[in-house]
């Protein structure tokens, strides 16, 4: 019988242990906190199935490159949603009924 590589049990391993964090951390009241963990456990994960699955951490230079510009390009987006969030006006109540 085969076994499974031993990074990949490892990073599914990692990635299970990331899901059970973000499940328990949903429920602890983490006030304006709430977001940039969440945030931070999807970037890890992000970077572990990149890493790994993709194996970005065997090929060249150019294709880690841009593989890069993908993120850079998710965090611009991440950026200017939450500017937009922040910047727009609150409406009155009686508007939102």
């Amino acid at each position: 019988m085969r076994y499974p590589p031993k990074p990949l049990v490892i990073s599914w391993l990692s990635l299970l242990a990331l899901l059970a964090l973000t499940v328990c951390l949903a429920y602890l009241p983490l006030g304006a906190l709430n977001a940039p963990v969440a945030l931070a456990i999807a970037t890890l994960k992000s970077l572990i199935v990149a890493g790994v699955f993709m194996e970005l951490r065997h090929r060249s230079g150019l294709t880690r490159a841009f593989a890069a510009a993908g993120f850079v390009w998710l965090l611009v987006l991440l950026w200017l949603a939450g500017v937009d969030y922040i910047t727009r006006a609150q409406f009155p109540p009686a508007l939102l009924h």
